[in-house]
């Protein structure tokens, strides 16, 4: 009998054809020392290669991370700066306060000793009082009654008492609207009545030949004359005989902290 014959696909010898070539190939390149020392350093490039970018990759993310962490760092020292900022600010704030407080209280300790004046604390004033008006402490019990002045210093009278409760007071300043006020002008001791223009301003209506100087100033009707208001302007008409003086308090009511009653 005639024996059988395998056939090989074609496929089946092209891949063995192709696995003999790479063998041949690998064994030539071994065997050749040019060819193997060539392989090895291509090889080493490639790795080097690999290496270097990793290590590049890893130093960029490395630099982002230490950016984040510098920028939290920074944030956190701004925020306690910020924080230490505010606190010194408020302690300023305060020594600057106790520091007027205790002027204020010098300047009145001079009078209150001899039993003249009544010291007395503000509780209110504009906007949180009625306008041109103060609340002050003390009231009937430390015997205030209504029609007393009332200086700032001890030297500048700003007001009366216009009433009077068991505890606090109310103080209508000179310059309330329509509050009318009997002075002398310094230094041409000329009479005036000040009228109250609210906000710490009077005016006053007097001849048109009287000749007032800057400087000039608004006194009380006493031996010992305090000063009222100073002058500011003067608006007047030519055909007007009469002209009027534009004048303001000496004191500014929001920076009292105390005030003096005179019994």
């Amino acid at each position: 009998m005639t024996p059988k014959r395998h056939f090989v696909p074609a496929q089946t010898k092209s891949r063995r054809m192709r696995v003999v070539a790479i063998l041949v190939l690998v064994a030539i390149v071994f065997a050749v020392p040019v060819l193997r020392n060539g392989l090895r350093h291509g090889v080493s490039i490639v790795g080097t290669g690999i290496g270097q970018t990793a290590r590049s990759v890893g130093g960029f993310f490395g630099s982002i991370g230490t950016g984040f962490r510098s920028k939290n760092r920074l944030a956190e020292e701004n925020t306690a700066l910020r924080a230490e900022i505010s606190r010194l600010t408020a302690k300023t704030a305060s020594e600057d306060m106790l520091a007027q407080e205790n002027a204020e209280l010098k300047a009145a300790m001079g009078r209150t000793e001899n039993g003249i004046f009544i010291l007395a604390a503000v509780l209110g004033k504009p906007p949180h009082s009625v306008y041109d008006t103060l609340l002050v402490d003390g009231g009937a019990k430390a015997g205030i009654v209504v029609g007393q002045t009332v200086y700032a210093g001890g030297e500048t009278p700003i007001g009366t008492v216009a009433e009077v409760m068991p505890l606090s007071a109310l103080v209508r300043l000179y310059s309330a609207p329509s509050e009318k006020t009997e002075a002398r002008l310094f230094p041409s001791n000329t009479d005036v009545t000040l009228t109250g223009r609210g906000g710490g301003n009077f005016s006053a209506t007097v001849p048109h030949e009287l000749i007032v100087e800057a400087g000039a100033t608004a006194v009380t009707k006493a031996l010992d004359p305090k000063v009222i208001g100073t002058f500011m302007k003067i608006t007047s008409d030519a055909r007007d005989p009469f002209q009027t003086l534009l004048m303001a308090s000496p004191i500014n009511v929001n920076d009292l902290s105390f005030v003096q009653i005179r019994k």
